[in-house]
């Protein structure tokens, strides 16, 4: 990509806008026309032909249901969630409260443990994502996890996912990938890309999404973005129970 080309690109704006080196006004010189007044947290005249987008904070999303729903002192790696499944259940519990739409595509944002540091982990972490991208609905976006110098006696972290996760988001809302965007999450610093997607012109439909007594993001905003709670019925259907 040339100079040019990254200077005017809508990933570059939308990066910006979240660290508030740039405003909306950037935004929507690159976003399609549409009539005034609209906002992306109403909902419009959808069928159930509306497109949806699933975009998955899977660290976060995988930990709070383990910490809500599952078994008290099991270790985590046992509530592993299959992305397919989450989907399945989103579009169920949205069914039922007449929201529009199928999900079609299920990004997962995720870290990757080192080939070199934690080899098990590695092998574990992409043969999990083989396994989830036999869904054809399924990417698994993956981004390596950081060491810090004091590694192993300090563990190592995702860095980068909460920035690479938004920008996708603001994206996908900017070139109106789909008609409903849904955002499953609890991390409050993903807040600013769902205010951002839904300020875009004739955005998409926002929506958030997240375990059910563990709060929901964007509570504060008006008009609020529709909220899909899951409970633990739906934590045990959407388990991933293979042995990797």
């Amino acid at each position: 990509m040339t100079a040019d080309a990254w200077e005017n690109h809508p990933v570059r704006f939308a990066a910006a806008a979240l660290r508030g080196q740039t405003t909306c006004a950037s935004l929507y010189a690159l976003a399609p026309r549409r009539p005034p007044g609209l906002a992306g947290f109403f909902v419009k005249d959808c069928s159930v032909s509306e497109t949806v987008q699933l975009f998955v904070d899977y660290q976060n999303v995988h930990l709070t249901g383990h910490q809500q729903f599952g078994p008290q002192g099991a270790p985590a790696h046992l509530s592993l969630i299959h992305p397919g499944l989450f989907a399945d259940v989103v579009d169920s519990k949205r069914a039922l409260e007449s929201r529009p739409g199928t999900i079609s595509h299920v990004f997962v944002f995720r870290g990757l443990p080192s080939a070199e540091h934690e080899p098990d982990s590695n092998r574990r972490n992409q043969a999990q994502a083989a396994e989830w991208t036999r869904d054809a609905r399924v990417v698994v976006q993956p981004r390596p996890l950081r060491y810090p110098p004091t590694w192993p006696g300090e563990k190592a972290r995702e860095k980068g996912i909460d920035v690479l996760l938004a920008t996708r988001f603001v994206r996908a809302a900017i070139l109106h990938l789909a008609d409903v965007l849904i955002l499953a999450s609890r991390d409050t610093d993903l807040e600013p890309a769902i205010e951002l997607a839904a300020s875009v012109p004739n955005a998409p439909v926002i929506e958030v999404c997240n375990w059910a007594g563990r709060g929901r993001l964007c509570r504060q905003l008006r008009p609020q973005p529709w909220c899909t709670y899951l409970d633990g019925t739906d934590f045990l259907t959407c388990l991933d129970t293979r042995q990797y």
